[in-house]
């Protein structure tokens, strides 16, 4: 069984992205120079995805875009980066996806250069995911919120959470308090509540693809066996 993060064992933790690139190949460490990282107070708003996901990870993406709109929080109150998981994830996925989701220009995607640099990565997030024989994840779905030193604050589990809660979180982070202090004792149970909602509405999105392809092969097979003539 794929279980979630445990915020009780992540939580103050850094969240690295060195040997992180973006679509044009550019570093983390460029993107956001040692200096100009040191001076920004701004907590950080981290959504892992891979760019093929057939599921959850672009309705998660657009779940953030939605909360972030309707939170009252700024751009200037946040940074916001969304990382693949994918080991082979490639620079054309990279573009792909962030013109599918319209992300805006100051919206982070990033990719990983190397399979350490994702590991360490995706080790500080407790973040695990499962090979399919399709070639696709199962995975947690969630939003990481990090202080401006990229340590750990919480997490927010499933792909659907309110503006109210996300802005929570990234006031709390900016102000150094861990959204999972207070709720520390309960915080795994919280996520495995999640990750079932999340694998919850997975499995509806797949029966409902299901039942599409079979009455579009229903009808196929009608139409196939249907000749001008053919009636009474």
């Amino acid at each position: 069984m794929l279980l979630p993060p445990d915020p009780t064992t992540t939580v103050g933790h850094v969240v690295p992205f060195d040997g992180f690139v973006d679509a044009d190949g550019r570093e983390f460490a460029a993107l956001l120079p040692q200096a100009e990282r040191e001076r920004d107070a701004r907590p950080w708003i981290v959504s892992p995805m891979y760019t093929r996901c057939p599921g959850t990870c672009s309705a998660l993406t657009a779940e953030v875009r939605r909360a972030l709109d309707q939170s009252g929080l700024a751009p200037t109150d946040y940074r916001i980066v969304s990382f693949s998981f994918d080991p082979h994830e490639t620079a054309d996925g990279l573009r792909e996806f962030r013109d599918r989701m319209q992300l805006p220009s100051s919206w982070l995607t990033l990719r990983a250069r190397t399979p350490a640099a994702l590991e360490r990565t995706l080790k500080s997030l407790d973040f695990r995911t499962i090979t399919r024989g399709d070639g696709n994840f199962d995975h947690p779905n969630l939003v990481a919120v990090l202080a401006p030193d990229q340590r750990l604050a919480g997490y927010l589990f499933g792909i659907a959470f309110s503006p109210t809660e996300l802005a929570r979180a990234v006031r709390r982070a900016r102000d150094g308090v861990s959204a999972a202090d207070a709720w520390r004792p309960y915080a795994f149970l919280f996520a495995a509540l999640g990750f079932l909602g999340s694998a919850w509405v997975l499995a509806l999105l797949l029966a409902q693809r299901r039942k599409k392809t079979a009455r579009r092969s229903a009808a196929a097979r009608e139409l196939s066996a249907w000749t001008p003539g053919s009636g009474p």
